[in-house]
């Protein structure tokens, strides 16, 4: 049996408590400070809970560093890289699915390894909206504009439409706002002919500390930012943990855009959004002028997640023309082509029509 013995210390200078008996009290041998034995008891649990704590918490960030390290093991192990020889866009996918033609511009990718686990995402929304709801979704989208080019909706094109996890950079955060502005009350009357203006002036001021979460900005050069913004919200709530199973049947974009890189962007719309809530805060003016505002990052956290998407990419004379739809929640838009043929044969036959229009009109007037 092991005995441990307790060294109690003195709070106040850390030097050897002894009990006196006399006092029925614990004396420090030092400075002569004196302590009842609930106050020491007290003070030693909290020393001993403390220390506890420091403990488990070293111990819960080593075993934190290892499931990371084993995680990315895996991550590599299990996933495969596709490039695209023709625009050099990489798909990732599980080892057991076989991409065979890029998604942007449909030429054959060839397997080209492994990736490192600095590419393994922290999190995933998983795919709700199905193949058949996409391909309906562009068909609807496409339902009556009737310049498009012959091939566009065709059904060779329509299979083509791929289920793509697109990287996303998200910071969650918080920001110190500030505005400074000037408030106007105009006030005008009438006497006689005479109108009379009064104009007071006021010093407004905004500060707010304000919480942002998951800002999103895409990690792919090739995907334009405004078409990833218009399929905007994604339901958070939906975000699971990564996991390779999501990747099974479909791929996801290689990211080639730094967090670093997407940092400028998700900044500007935190200022932005922070910027509207302080002026939103202002009323009761006839107007206002801003004199002075600063918008101060405290905190911020960025996590890299594969969001959900349906992707149709169409060339047209060399132009790429995507249709995309949220995965998660079907908001779609795309960017549509104009058939010069078809132009020109619709402007003809407009031609014509006003033409007999007008002719059958002048014949009706001078009859």
């Amino acid at each position: 049996m092991e005995i441990k013995t307790v060294t109690y210390q003195c709070p106040n200078c850390n030097a050897a408590l002894e009990y006196n008996n006399e006092l029925g009290k614990f004396k420090c041998l030092f400075c002569d400070s004196e302590f009842t034995e609930e106050d020491i008891k007290k003070r030693f649990a909290e020393n001993e809970g403390f220390r506890l704590s420091q403990e488990n918490l070293e111990a819960e960030q080593e075993a934190a560093r290892d499931e990371s390290n084993r995680q990315a093991e895996e991550f590599s192990g299990a996933s495969a890289l596709y490039t695209c020889p023709n625009c050099g866009a990489g798909v990732i996918c599980d080892s057991l699915t076989a991409f065979t033609r890029c998604h942007f511009c449909h030429t054959p990718v060839i397997l080209t390894g492994r990736l490192s686990g600095e590419f393994k995402p922290d999190i995933i929304i998983p795919f709700k909206k199905t193949r058949e709801q996409a391909e309906a979704a562009f068909k609807e989208y496409c339902k009556g504009k009737f310049l498009l080019p012959k091939g566009f909706t065709s059904e060779a094109q329509i299979q083509n439409i791929t289920a793509l996890y697109v990287p996303y950079w998200l910071k969650s955060g918080q920001v110190d706002a500030f505005l400074e502005a000037e408030g106007h009350k105009v006030r005008s009357w009438r006497v006689g002919d005479m109108r009379y203006t009064n104009t007071k002036v006021f010093s407004v001021t905004r500060r707010a500390d304000l919480t942002f979460v998951r800002v999103p900005c895409d990690g792919s050069k090739r995907i334009e930012d405004s078409l990833m913004e218009s399929i905007e919200p994604f339901d958070y709530t939906g975000i699971k943990p990564f996991s390779m199973s999501y990747l099974s049947g479909c791929g996801a974009e290689k990211y080639d855009v730094t967090s670093e890189e997407a940092a400028p962007s998700i900044d500007a719309r935190v200022k932005s959004a922070a910027s509207e809530v302080l002026r939103g805060d202002i009323s009761g003016y006839s107007s206002t002028m801003e004199k002075r505002s600063s918008i101060n990052f405290k905190t911020q956290q960025t996590v890299y997640g594969l969001l959900p998407v349906w992707f149709l990419n169409y060339t047209y004379k060399g132009k790429d023309y995507p249709f995309v739809m949220n995965g998660q929640t079907g908001t779609n838009f795309g960017i549509l082509p104009v058939s010069g043929l078809r132009k020109f044969l619709f402007g003809a036959g407009l031609f014509i029509v006003l033409g007999v229009l007008l002719g059958l009109l002048g014949g009706v007037l001078f009859a």
